[in-house]
């Protein structure tokens, strides 16, 4: 969807909410990577600079997570810029998400919304190449059920399993965990002080069980977080407004429709779209001759297939351009993206296609907003 049309749709909620919006949104698109990264605040600084003075500013989030600092970060200058912020959440706000969103004086969340746990996610590579995500609680929950329910009879058991899991992960990253889970946790409370009352004992003790919930009571990252378990978990959500949640959701698929977050990134279907990707990566068709062909014949058709077989070769392979797009931070005033674009390129191995997508750009650009 064109720019023009997704910022009339979030001029329509600045016009039902009598405030500024701002969007952040990085990719879910599968194959596509996406988060929320430090590199997205400096697209919310012009943004903040564009708005000019008002008290008051919305924030319409889309992402499964990222860095939490970056969470705390973008938080913390919109504090310093604003009286009041809110979060809206028309679909997805996970993870770093949810604790940025937690910085809110109030979070706007659509029926279809979710937030998520904050327990940070920690990835390690296996001596195979392959990576392997944990949270710190997955190692609690596994001694507690050495303690528990495998119930060792003798310390040299449960010592011998212990080095098991370190030969497998390195105590520092399990350390480094520990820390993660932490920071977390202590950013929610430093987030949620923000806004709610931390003076006696009754609300700092909320604010603190508030940000454990979130880090420890969940069984899974995934775990999704409807509205209604949210006011449950004592978060400051919004009460329903239907007018304003079906602007928010047309916002949402504006999104949806330009990121193409429904469309798997696929390297071999898009070089396949190109008109000469069949001759390029094709199998040479068999060579058959009549039995009884002469000698001479089947020497100088061999030589001509040898021949074919190597100007094929010497031929440049094709490449097919591709660009996605992997974050948008935008308003009605001031757009930017993160684009990376690259080369998709594939051959015939025997009977198997090997396709490679090559990254060559990257970045934040700006996107001229129409007038």
């Amino acid at each position: 969807m064109e720019l023009s049309e997704r910022i009339a749709r979030y001029e329509a909620i600045e016009e039902h909410r009598k405030r500024p919006v701002i969007v952040y949104a990085t990719t879910t698109r599968r194959n596509v990577g996406g988060q929320m990264a430090a590199d997205a605040i400096r697209e919310f600084i012009d943004q903040i600079d564009a708005i000019g003075p008002d008290g008051e500013v919305d924030i319409l989030i889309h992402s499964t997570g990222g860095d939490a600092l970056t969470a705390w970060k973008l938080m913390s200058l919109l504090r310093e810029r604003f009286d009041n912020v809110a979060v809206l959440v028309p679909f997805v706000g996970f993870s770093a998400a949810t604790i940025f969103a937690l910085g809110a004086d109030e979070i706007v969340m659509h029926p279809h919304a979710s937030l998520g746990p904050i327990d940070p996610q920690i990835r390690v590579k296996q001596p195979d190449g392959k990576v392997r995500s944990f949270g710190y609680e997955d190692l609690g929950s596994f001694l507690k059920f050495l303690s528990e329910d495998a119930k060792f009879e003798n310390a040299a058991e449960a010592s011998a399993v212990v080095e098991r899991i370190f030969a497998t992960v390195d105590p520092l990253v399990v350390g480094g965990a520990k820390r993660a889970s932490a920071l977390a946790a202590d950013m929610g409370v430093r987030l949620l002080s923000m806004h709610m009352e931390r003076e006696s004992e009754e609300g700092k003790g909320k604010i603190k069980a508030i940000a454990e919930n979130l880090n420890k009571k969940f069984f899974s990252h995934g775990d999704a977080i409807s509205r209604k378990r949210a006011r449950e978990l004592d978060l400051k959500i919004a009460a329903s407004d239907p007018d304003l949640e079906s602007l928010l959701w047309n916002a949402h698929l504006g999104i949806e429709r330009y990121l193409e977050l429904r469309r798997p990134f696929n390297p071999l279907e898009l070089f396949m779209s190109h008109p000469e990707a069949t001759e390029a990566i094709g199998p040479i068709g068999p060579l058959v001759l009549p039995e009884n062909a002469p000698a001479e014949v089947v020497q100088k058709t061999w030589q001509f297939a040898a021949n074919e077989a190597i100007q094929r070769s010497r031929k440049p392979g094709l490449e097919v351009d591709y660009s996605v797009v992997n974050a948008v931070v935008e308003s009605p005033r001031k757009a930017s993206e993160f684009r990376t674009s690259g080369r998709i390129t594939a051959r015939r191995v025997d009977t198997q296609v090997e396709v490679t997508a090559s990254e060559t750009d990257s970045g934040w650009r700006e996107v001229p907003v129409p007038q």
